[in-house]
């Protein structure tokens, strides 16, 4: 499997476990809260691999392409995952025991759609604009 094939493999993935945690969340949050809290830190590690496997393979071979919308692209998307890491990080940080999801289950509510929101159009632009430059 190429690299560019097991990161879209590993989109799927996490479009997956939020799909899951969005369906405990709508079935009964605090009779799954436990799934919930497992899932959060599923799609942590998930998410860590990913962006490992990006800045190790993906970004560097792009950043030193000689086309220079590559490289913009490839910089621009770089630059911007950052941020997003650092929000993901913290969300899993504060909700990622049952605990913490019921002692402030209206914030989780709000911030998980937010935050998966972010990793949604995330993933959606890497998969239209990022993956075709990489696969030319």
């Amino acid at each position: 499997m190429s690299n560019l094939e097991m990161l879209k493999k590993q989109h799927g993935e996490i479009q997956e476990l939020i799909k899951n945690i969005n369906a405990l969340i709508s079935a009964d949050p605090e009779a799954k809260v436990n799934d919930i809290a497992f899932h959060i830190n599923a799609l942590s590690g998930k998410l860590k691999m990913h962006l490992m496997s990006e800045d190790k393979f993906l970004y560097p071979a792009l950043m030193q392409s000689g086309n220079p919308e590559v490289r913009d692209t490839a910089k621009e998307f770089n630059q911007e995952m950052g941020g997003l890491a650092e929000r993901f990080g913290s969300f899993v940080q504060q909700y990622n025991t049952p605990f913490k999801i019921l002692q402030n289950k209206s914030s989780f509510l709000a911030d998980r759609r937010k935050i998966f929101s972010l990793i949604e159009e995330r993933i959606r632009r890497e998969n239209e604009k990022l993956y075709p430059l990489a696969e030319d």
